[in-house]
């Protein structure tokens, strides 16, 4: 594909693209907007590097692509409604996004896109693994396909921020700053999105079920459906669909949670990080 305002490195690996030549901190033409969509469109994540963005303007950069969504869990920066602060102190165990995942899919209406830019990161570590979930999908066999694709899962975010899951302890809420928070009820509620998306943009399905947010298969029991979680969570996870992304302060990833999971690697124990999150507003899963 040909772009003549930015310029865009495909050769990072499986999934995903740096792009340079562009300063996200001012206001974009149409044509730029339009080229890095159609860059984001055919790589499902978007590097950016050097980039310097305060709250607001990381934001408005994020709303070139939709309308931004708030994060039911975690207060927003006093500056911006819409902006997470996501920090791990130096002395915290437990990180924020530490398994394989797509955000927030078990809201009705998921993020199709999240932009997470690097305010402060540990000299080594703490790097975050994408993985292509479209590849995966469609290196399966035929008769595997067509299994998975009727199947309806129910997501919650209950195994993560319900009564008994990983972040509602204190300890986990301390790792997580005091920002933590969210609704008792919003925690444990279920909705119901196909296992196997179509993406609305591309018309390409994808994976889109994982074991932190999907409760279960639709008809099936939480014991049935967790090996076939595990199953499809190791498939996408193979190297050949995986591109690892080293950040440095200033670096501004955007994926699409409709064809990408993700994975924030927890191996930077005594360093602090910082980076701030936005998510902008999808559709229902279909």
């Amino acid at each position: 594909m040909v772009y003549k305002l930015i310029d865009v490195d495909s050769s990072i690996g499986p999934v995903g693209a740096v792009v340079s030549g562009v300063d996200l901190s001012q206001p974009l033409s149409t044509e730029c907007k339009e080229e890095i969509h159609r860059a984001w469109l055919e790589n499902h994540v978007l590097f950016f590097h050097d980039q310097d963005l305060t709250p607001a303007q990381q934001a408005d950069f994020a709303a070139n692509f939709g309308a931004l969504d708030v994060y039911p869990f975690m207060k927003a920066v006093d500056t911006h409604p819409n902006v997470i602060p996501i920090i791990k102190e130096a002395d915290a165990k437990m990180n924020f996004g530490g398994d394989w995942h797509t955000d927030t899919s078990y809201q009705p209406l998921p993020p199709k896109a999240t932009l997470l830019y690097a305010l402060e990161v540990p000299e080594t570590g703490g790097d975050t693994l994408f993985a292509n979930a479209t590849m995966a999908y469609e290196s399966l066999s035929e008769a595997m396909r067509k299994t998975l694709e009727p199947l309806t899962g129910v997501f919650s975010p209950k195994m993560v921020h319900g009564s008994g899951g990983d972040y509602n302890s204190v300890a986990a809420k301390g790792n997580l700053g005091d920002a933590y928070g969210g609704s008792a009820e919003i925690a444990e509620q279920e909705v119901e999105h196909p296992i196997i998306r179509t993406h609305v943009e591309t018309g390409r399905k994808s994976i889109y079920c994982s074991k932190p947010h999907t409760h279960r298969i639709k008809g099936w029991t939480r014991d049935e459906s967790i090996p076939m979680f595990k199953f499809l969570t190791k498939h996408l996870t193979q190297e050949q669909y995986v591109t690892r992304f080293q950040w440095r302060k200033g670096s501004l990833a955007m994926w699409d949670n409709r064809c990408v999971f993700h994975n924030a690697l927890n191996d930077y124990q005594g360093k602090r990080r910082h980076m701030h999150r936005v998510i902008v507003q999808g559709e229902r899963p279909i």
